[in-house]
């Protein structure tokens, strides 16, 4: 018996240039220098779709770009994101140089802060007082706006709070000095402020805030008091009795303004007014006289 051939079917293969079928030829080979060769859009086009259209792909023009991209961020995997409590001030400084600015001056501070005068915070942002500070903390950008415009709020809320304490200091002060006599102890106070004060200074006395003047007359009654013994913004003779409104204080300043006037001494400027003022004078001292009890 004859043994049991296997036959495989014969192909023609054709002469080096011909025209008939067969095999293709083999692609070229790639090499790092053919990759290296493409740029752009080139080589773009030979990475799959899915990663071509990641963000990190723009700046990506070459196999070179692409390798260091890939190194550096398999370098970042497993690195701390940010130093600990063991790590070297340089460390410390390598890590805020990525994210604080060169400079100082590059940082920019809020021009509005909701809740807050626009005009406070402008005033504020132009000194630029703490750019240093924040700048030697190598603080970003972001930690620098969300740090000033906390601190901004709590300057303001401060503030208030002193005003709101200085208004109520104000008011018991006020309270005690005055009693229920404001209206006629202010009017004393102002005619005595303006018997003693030159002509110009006299126009500025109305012109005091309330704070302003009532600290005037606080001053102003404490010395009368203590030099004089008298209580002239209250109406009384003695400090802290009662009696007539004119007291010996008021009726020598009345005196002193009288003598002040040019007429007073001449009569020539102005008989008439001459005349009216030495009447006057002399009304004055019988009440001086008599208020220190004289004949």
């Amino acid at each position: 018996m004859w043994p049991r051939r296997f036959f495989l079917p014969c192909f023609d293969t054709p002469a080096e240039g011909g025209g008939g079928g067969g095999t293709p030829p083999a692609p070229a080979p790639i090499t790092a220098e053919s990759l290296g060769a493409l740029q752009g859009d080139a080589f773009r086009a030979v990475v799959p779709e899915a990663v071509r259209s990641k963000p990190y792909m723009k700046d990506v023009n070459s196999f070179g770009d692409f390798v260091k991209k890939f190194d550096g961020a398999q370098t970042l995997i497993g690195q701390r994101a940010a130093p600990d409590e063991s790590a070297t001030p340089d460390q410390w400084k390598e890590f805020h140089s990525r994210v604080a600015p060169k400079t100082a001056e590059e940082y920019k501070l809020p021009t509005e802060i909701e809740g807050l005068d626009p005009e406070f915070v402008k005033k504020a942002g132009e000194r630029k007082m703490l750019l240093p500070l924040f700048h030697a903390a190598g603080l970003s950008q972001y930690q620098v706006k969300q740090i000033f415009s906390g601190y901004m709020k709590m300057v303001d809320d401060a503030g208030k709070q002193m005003k709101t304490q200085a208004d109520e200091s104000f008011v018991r002060f006020s309270t005690e000095f005055f009693g229920d006599k404001k209206a006629e102890i202010t009017e004393n106070a102002k005619k005595f402020l303006a018997s003693h004060v030159d002509e110009k200074a006299r126009g500025l006395i109305g012109q005091l805030d309330e704070k302003s003047l009532t600290l005037l007359l606080a001053i102003t009654d404490g010395m009368a008091k203590k030099f004089t013994g008298e209580d002239p913004f209250r109406g009384g003779g003695a400090a802290g009795g009662g009696g007539s409104a004119e007291t010996e204080l008021t009726i020598v300043a009345a005196m002193q303004k009288i003598m002040q006037d040019p007429a007073y001494g001449d009569p020539m400027k102005d008989k008439i007014q001459h005349g009216k003022l030495l009447g006057e004078m002399e009304i004055l001292r019988g009440k001086l006289r008599k208020l220190r009890g004289g004949a």
